[in-house]
């Protein structure tokens, strides 16, 4: 390889160095130009959150003066718009001032028009409403000018402390366009402000009409959801890449989202230009130095060569005084240098010596000036004779040395330790360490540490002075972590070992003492199988999956060898190329007693469930099928003594079955729901035709208790079960009607996103915060102690609670005692359905006989009742007690029934589907039939259903029992 060759390749590879410190200078500048933007970012954030704040609280104080004035106001609306409008002239950034009572009704505003208007409906006015003393709104456009404003809200109370209604204030929502027209962002910033719900309220710059009113994109909606305040790098609204600082709704002014954004390429624009250019001056340099090498190896490498081999061709012809004068080395200058150096070498190496003596003594003068070290040479009297810069600096602030006695420049409390060390230095001739503190101080603190060697040089010594205080520091720093370590090691409660691959225990700490009973000294180098017979890691498990930090159950051995359930946590480490493990374990001896005992008292109570379940079930029959007779009995005897005398007191008796079917129905209920059977049959339903029918319903009974009883309209459709959701409404309004004395309750809708929740409210005495899920409870009833019938039987919210879980309803109470109760069950809203008309069914056959009803029950007395019923509404029947009896009396009589009523219980453990489907089976065709049971076991209930027939629950009532038959048999 050609000299020529290897210059260039030389400049190439000493260019390597400069791009990389280039490339990371470049990266460096990016990452603090990009630091820089973010605390910009987040300083814009922070003064316009304390002007949003300043304009918030401003809100807040109107709010808490027009509150103060508004009973007053209250009185005469006329003169309360004037004063409202006045305050709203002294304040130009709000837009309008309101009044609202209860109800959600403006009782006046700074504008008279809104007078009389419902505004309950607002979000922030429902807020302030349910309590909430300072409610900032949502984006929203005034009615009467188009305007956006941000409105704000709070309650206020009258002359006795209620809360009497709401005062809400409207910003106009441009007052932040206005700031920063006197307080401009940088070039290219972006600053948004949105409500809770992610509307944007103002954006600059940018016109209203660009973004102003709608949602923020999902990017800024993560971060108005996020928990705390930050700064991210997401694209604005204009779709740019910008560095973002953002407060969530929950920092500083809750409910507003607040975000100021630069523009990334501005804020590295300089940056990136200072990159370019130390790029661009890089490359240039590169190629100027190529360039040089190039023209330098022509100009003092291939002309020295032609001449050296000129001065060995004059050499050769006998010239003895030609000489090369270079030193040699292995290329092919050397190798002719060599050749001529050989003959010159005594006279060479002389001059060479000397050369080398003077460079030597240049070069040490240098290094020595240029040391980070202070280098001091002192004579046999202390005195300086050099002295490096450092030195200088250091012993005589920056002034020349020499000549000066070096102790006299010292601390006086370094200079006898300093100079007993120099005398026995120069006497002994062996080097002397140590180390002192210059500036004062105490032992770690107050001065800088110098790390001092002494080396004798004949009758000088040579002193040399190394900063060691970053040293120093270090190791305070290092023994106050391994005491911090060893404190908390040492205090911790439970047991945490150290153990390496191999399964060796290196640290035991006291609280390892405490659960095992081995002392450190016996623990420290056994195997960890000693303490935890199972190891650490399953052998079945691979190390990285459970040295995760996750807690699992282990078996510790005691060194009495009783066995100790802990937990353990275990997390892996390394250090260089050893691997170790920390686990920290936990006595969770009673933890697992404690879960014992709950597992037993969970067994208990379902036993006691099972028990309850079975006896109110055993119960329920045996009372049914007596009643269940006298319902039937009563139904005939009504119809017999029309007009007599005795006919009020059956209807007061039959009113008396009515109390005890309700109690009944609801212990099926109840069963019902346990059983599983009741399946939701999800369709669209209407809620106002839902509310008027109840409101013509319990009309007559809020009359007849002096309460008034209010529906407020609706148009809302919801996706639920119509017949179970109606018995909720149901249930609920029959528990408010009874539980109120004075006053009246209200049957209305309150609405949110995709869902709307039906609340029905009280004036009542209220509900304890303590009792409040007792009441959900059977048979559970507050302020009934004499367990008065008026009041219900304590069933009707226990079955609201099933009914609510069974359709996915979340139910919700808010009472206080004395302020009345509101329930209020969550629907999901739907789109409205065209209705879908029924036709009622036929009573007679269609050539205008009667119909025959075949019944079966092994009861006489129910035999006699139902059939007097169904005689008596124009039927024929035929009567049985058993299947094959019934089978019997078809074939005398010759005729195959319309309808078949049978029990479900039958004699010799018969059923009444097998008597069903022998009947069907002998008839050879489908007859509409329909069970009749008085079980309301949960296992009975689910027989029942799985049967396929018609089920019908006794006691039932004679109007339902005849309709049920009648559309049954015109089928």
């Amino acid at each position: 390889m050609s000299i020529l060759t290897r210059l260039v390749l030389l400049v190439l590879l000493a260019s390597l160095p400069a791009i990389g410190i280039l490339a990371h200078n470049s990266l460096t500048a990016i990452e603090a130009g990009e630091r820089q933007a973010e605390a910009e970012a987040h300083r814009l954030l922070t003064l316009i959150q304390d002007e949003q704040q300043r304009v918030v609280d401003g809100m807040r104080g109107v709010l808490v003066t027009v509150a103060e004035m508004a009973p007053r106001l209250a009185i005469d609306p006329q003169q309360c718009s004037s004063t409202l409008n006045r305050l709203r002239d002294r304040l130009p950034r709000v837009k309008g001032i309101a009044l609202t009572d209860l109800d959600g009704s403006v009782r006046c505003a700074s504008d008279a028009k809104l007078n009389g208007l419902m505004v309950a409906a607002l979000p922030h006015i429902r807020m302030a409403l349910y309590g909430q003393s300072f409610v900032v709104g949502d984006y929203a456009v005034r009615r009467l000018d188009g305007r956006p404003v941000l409105p704000f809200a709070a309650p206020y109370t009258d002359a006795a402390g209620r809360m009497a209604g709401v005062v809400s204030i409207a910003l106009d929502a441009g007052w932040l366009r206005d700031y920063l027209a006197e307080k401009p962002l940088p070039p290219n910033a972006m600053l948004v402000l949105a409500d809770r719900n992610g509307t944007v309220l103002g954006r600059f710059p940018g016109s209203d009409e660009q973004r102003v009113g709608k949602p923020l994109p999902e990017p800024l909606m993560a971060l108005l959801r996020a928990p705390s305040d930050g700064v991210a790098e997401v694209a604005g609204l204009d779709g740019e890449p910008r560095i973002l600082a953002y407060a969530p709704v929950d920092q500083k002014v809750r409910e507003l989202f607040l975000a100021v954004g630069l523009d990334r390429t501005e804020a590295l624009r300089p940056v990136t230009a200072a990159a370019e250019r130390s790029a661009f001056l890089l490359a240039l340099a590169a190629a100027l130095s190529l360039a040089a090498a190039w023209i330098g190896a022509r100009l003092f490498v291939l002309r020295p060569v032609a001449r050296l081999k000129r001065v060995v061709e004059r050499w050769s012809a006998g010239d003895r005084d030609a000489r090369i004068g270079r030193p040699g080395d292995r290329s092919e200058i050397g190798a002719l240098g060599r050749a001529f150096d050989s003959m010159a070498q005594e006279l060479q190496a002389r001059e060479l010596a000397r050369d080398a003596a003077h460079a030597a003594e240049h070069r040490m003068a240098a290094i020595l000036a240029a040391s980070t070290d202070a280098v001091v040479e002192l004579d046999h009297e202390g005195r300086v004779t050099f002295a490096n810069d450092m030195a200088a600096r250091l012993f005589g602030d920056g002034g020349d040395l020499v000549g000066h006695v070096f102790v006299a420049l010292l601390p006086p409390g370094v200079v006898e330790p300093f100079a007993a060390r120099f005398r026995d230095a120069l006497d002994r001739g062996e080097p002397e360490e140590f180390e002192i503190r210059l500036g004062g101080g105490d032992e770690w603190s107050g001065g800088d540490w110098y790390a001092v060697r002494l080396f004798a040089t004949g009758d000088r010594l040579a002193v040399y002075a190394q900063d060691v205080t970053r040293r120093k520091e270090d190791e305070r720093a290092i023994r106050r972590a391994v005491e911090r370590h060893r404190s908390l090691l040492e205090t911790a409660a439970d047991a945490i070992l150290l153990v390496d691959a191999n399964g060796t225990v290196h640290t035991y700490n006291r609280g390892a003492e405490r659960i095992f009973g081995h002392r450190p000294a016996d623990a420290v180098g056994a195997d960890v199988r000693r303490l935890i017979p199972s190891g650490l890691v399953p052998e079945s498990l691979g190390p990285d999956r459970l040295a995760d930090g996750t807690a699992r159950e282990v078996e510790g051995r005691r060194r009495d060898g009783l066995a100790v359930p802990l937990e353990l946590s275990l997390s892996a480490w390394s250090d260089g190329g050893d691997r170790f493990f920390t686990a920290i374990l936990r006595d969770i001896t009673e933890r697992k007693r404690t879960e014992s005992a709950l597992r037993r008292a969970k067994d208990q109570a379902e036993r006691a469930n099972r028990a309850k379940s079975r006896f109110l079930a055993a119960a329920s029959h045996d009372l049914r099928q007596p009643v269940q007779s006298l319902f039937f009995l009563t139904s005939a005897l009504s119809e017999q003594t029309q007009g007599g005398p005795g006919h009020g007191t059956l209807k007061t008796m039959q009113q008396a079955l009515e109390a005890l079917k309700r109690l009944l129905d609801g212990l099926l209920d109840i069963s019902k729901l346990d059983a599983g059977v009741v399946e939701p049959v999800t369709t669209t339903v209407a809620i106002q035709p839902l509310f008027d029918r109840l409101a013509a319903e319990y009309a007559a009974e809020a009359a007849r208790r002096g309460l008034t009883l209010r529906v407020v309209p609706t148009t809302l459709h919801a996706r639920s079960d119509p017949m179970l959701l109606e018995r909720v409404i149901r249930n609920l309004l029959d528990n408010a009607l009874r539980y109120t004395e004075r006053g009246g309750v209200l049957l209305g809708v309150r609405r949110s996103r995709r869902r709307f929740h039906i609340a029905v409210c009280d004036s009542g005495s209220g509900i304890p915060p303590d009792r409040q899920e007792d009441i959900f409870e059977e048979f559970t009833q507050l302020g009934n102690p004499e367990r008065d019938r008026e009041k219900g039987l304590g069933l009707g919210l226990a079955i609201v609670r099933r009914l609510c879980a069974l359709l996915g309803h979340p139910i919700a109470l808010r009472s206080r005692p004395g302020s009345g109760s509101t329930f209020l069950v969550t629907v999901p809203a739907a789109e409205p359905l065209r209705p879908v008309t029924t036709v009622p069914a036929v009573g007679r056959t269609e050539g205008g006989g009667c119909r025959l009803v075949l019944i079966i029950d092994d009861e006489v007395i129910i035999l006699m009742g139902l059939r007097a019923m169904l005689e008596g509404w124009g039927y024929e029947v035929i009567a049985a007690t058993a299947g094959d009896e019934a089978i019997r009396l078809l074939d005398e009589a010759g005729r195959r029934p319309d309808v078949i009523l049978a029990d479900y219980r039958l004699r010799n453990g018969k059923t009444g589907p097998e008597a069903l489907r022998a009947i069907h089976a002998h008839c050879r065709t489908s007859i509409p039939s329909i069970i009749l049971t008085g079980d309301t076991a949960p296992e009975r209930i689910v027989e029942a259903q799985r049967s396929g027939f018609a089920i019908l629950h006794k006691p039932v009532s004679s109007h339902h029992l005849k309709q049920v038959v009648a559309e049954a048999g015109g089928r």
